[in-house]
Parts: C-alpha cells; sequence; structure tokens
C-alpha cells in the first residue's frame, strides 16, 4: 500500500483541489476556480447563490479562438496562459463582464464571462460560456470544505491558547527565579483565552473582516488551507482504490515469480521479526556456491571432511533453502494482511465529501 507521501507524487489534482479566488467582475464580487492544462480548461464560478461551469477540450478550445480572435496566431497554450492571467493577476486594461441568458427561475440561466485585454500588442477577447451547475458542486467545492476549513481553524486555535498557558507557566517559573525583563515594554501580562475572545469580538478587525468576508477568506492563506484540506481529503479517499489495488496487486505476481522483491519498493525482509532477521543476516547459511574455492593458507589446520549432504550439490536450491523461502513468503503474506486489515478499518471511519 503506497505512502501518503508517494501517493502525493502521483497524485493528478482536479477542479476540486484548486483555491477559490475572488474576482471583480464590474463592481461585483464572484468566487471563481479554474484548472489548466496546456490543451484544455475547466471553470466553476460562483455568487453564493448560483454556481455555473464549464470545461472546454481542445478541439472546442480551438474553435472559440478563431471565433472570437481570427487575426491572432498563437499556441494552445500561449492563449490559455493569458486567459489564466487575465483572471489571476489582470494587467492593466483588462476588462472583466458578465452576461446572463435563460431564466434563473426555470434553472436554466447561463453566465457569460467576458474577457478584453491584449496579447502580443493586439486586442484579445475571451468569453468563459458556463452552464449552471450540478448542485453538488456546489456542496463538494464549497459548502463541505468550508466547515472543513472552520473545524480546522478552531483546532489550531485550541493548540494556540493551550500553547500560550504553557508559556505563561514557564515565564511565572522564571520570574519565582528572579528573572526579570530587559525592558519594562515587552512584559506581556497573562493570557486569558475569555478576554481574548471577547475582545476579538468587539475589535475593528472583526468589523473589518466582516465586511471584507467573500474577500478575506480566500486570501493567500485561505487558499492554502483550503488545497490541504481538500489534498487530505483526496488521500483518505483515495487509500484502497482500485488504481492502488491493481498496483499492489502487480508487484505481489512480480513477487510470486521472481522470488524477490521489486528494485523500486522495499523489500518485505525489512519487516520481518528481529529474531529471524537476525539469523538471517548476522550469520547466514553457508552453501557450496559461498565457499571458497582456494586451498587454505600454510601453516592452517584443513577442515573436517564435509558431510554428503553438501559434498555433492552444486546447485544453488536446497531442502533447507527451500523451507526457509516457503516460511519467508508465507511471513510476508501475513504481514501483507494485517497491514490491509489496518487500511480497512482506516476507510470505514472515513466522512465523505
Amino acid at each position: 500500500m503506497a505512502t501518503e507521501t508517494e501517493w502525493r507524487r502521483r497524485w493528478k489534482p482536479d477542479l476540486t483541489a484548486c483555491p477559490w479566488q475572488s474576482v471583480d467582475v464590474e463592481g461585483e464580487k464572484y468566487l471563481i476556480k479554474m484548472k489548466f492544462s496546456e490543451t484544455c480548461y475547466e471553470v466553476l464560478i460562483t455568487d453564493l447563490q448560483s454556481f455555473w461551469h464549464e470545461s472546454l477540450e481542445e478541439k472546442a478550445l480551438k474553435k472559440r479562438i478563431e471565433k472570437l480572435n481570427p487575426s491572432i496566431e498563437a499556441p494552445v497554450t500561449k492563449i490559455l496562459d493569458q486567459i489564466k492571467l487575465s483572471l489571476e493577476k489582470p494587467a492593466k486594461g483588462t476588462l472583466l463582464s458578465a452576461s446572463f441568458k435563460g431564466s434563473e427561475e426555470r434553472g436554466d440561466q447561463k453566465m457569460i464571462l467576458k474577457i478584453s485585454t491584449v496579447l502580443a500588442g493586439m486586442p484579445f477577447m475571451w468569453q468563459f460560456i458556463t452552464q449552471p451547475a450540478h448542485t453538488e458542486m456546489a456542496r463538494d467545492h464549497l459548502t463541505v470544505p468550508l466547515l472543513a476549513m472552520v473545524s480546522e481553524l478552531f483546532r489550531r486555535q485550541r493548540e494556540l491558547i493551550t500553547l500560550l498557558n504553557a508559556k505563561d507557566k514557564e515565564i511565572d517559573d522564571y520570574k519565582s527565579q528572579g528573572v526579570r525583563t530587559s525592558r519594562k515594554h515587552i512584559e506581556t501580562p497573562r493570557f486569558d483565552s475569555i478576554a481574548f475572545k471577547n475582545s476579538m469580538v468587539t475589535s475593528k478587525g472583526f468589523e473589518e473582516q466582516v465586511r471584507s468576508l467573500q474577500t478575506a477568506t480566500f486570501d493567500s492563506e485561505g487558499q492554502e488551507l483550503y488545497r490541504q484540506i481538500v489534498t487530505k481529503h483526496a488521500w483518505l479517499n483515495h487509500t484502497g482504490s482500485d488504481n492502488d489495488t491493481a498496483e499492489s496487486m502487480s508487484d505481489e505476481e512480480s513477487l510470486a515469480v521472481s522470488g524477490a522483491p521489486a528494485p523500486s519498493k522495499p523489500s518485505w525482509s525489512s519487516r520481518l521479526p528481529p529474531s529471524l532477521g537476525q539469523s538471517r543476516e548476522g550469520s547466514p547459511r553457508k552453501t557450496p556456491a559461498d565457499s571458497p574455492s582456494k586451498s587454505p593458507a600454510k601453516g592452517a589446520t584443513k577442515s573436517p571432511a564435509k558431510s554428503p549432504g553438501s559434498s555433492g550439490s552444486t546447485s544453488d536450491t536446497s531442502p533447507v533453502k527451500d523451507t526457509e523461502k516457503m516460511r519467508r513468503e508465507a511471513l510476508e503474506r501475513k504481514l501483507e494482511m494485517e497491514e490491509l486489515k489496518k487500511q480497512d478499518k482506516k476507510k470505514k471511519k472515513k466522512l465523505a465529501f
């Protein structure tokens, strides 16, 4: 079973793992998340009331480029970079506008997000023609991740309060030994969590935070926390998936055929009990192939004659080695089954988004 670190190296994030960011469209605030590749893109836009989605593949992308910008000839990757940059860090003169088609009451309202900017000195236009998104997208991309973010921030706050209280005890211990601060103004009062929470509610910063609710939530720190939470959730749901199972089965079959672990995977022998591992590594059983072929040095006492069981054998296999191999493989299978059972128990405890 792959570790989380190994899984993160292979994982290919989808739109769910991309954080939200705030965009200003003609004075209105929207949240948008997007995933761009070399030949396609996917976007999700919301005004916190409705959600709109578009996924455009290479063929349709090229067709729209030719329609909106017939005089511009540039690689698709360059066009996509320009579109992405116009949303993330719009250059001076870049204009964003929105229009709607259809009825919100009927649930078929489309949102067309228009971008007007400049590419290589030429006017460049783009349109995201988005359709109403499924309600599941609103849940999976915003509602549940936000609840997880709030829960995680509360956990971190509790950890910080515990740490501050411990620091106060440490300072009290120093003071009891006569230690004083070198400068009076850097001395701090004891931390009171109740007073702190009350002061936060009445502070000016609290009012400013509420005013900038939509913008401040997904600043750089909020985006990073969102990414961490969604990535962790993907890992928890990924463990034991069909892809990993297929990879694991392939490795097991290779092990059974070759009799040794694949070079890129850690050996199962590292997980054997210490007593068995020491007996195999510290005092390996010698075979005729391992015995020296040179004659003993002068003055050395010749060893006794070899036993009949070993004197006539030149093969790498023997009943003793076969027994040891069978015992090792049985132990490896047992350890693997125990690991799979642990993973199954963890999977049952997962919370589905």
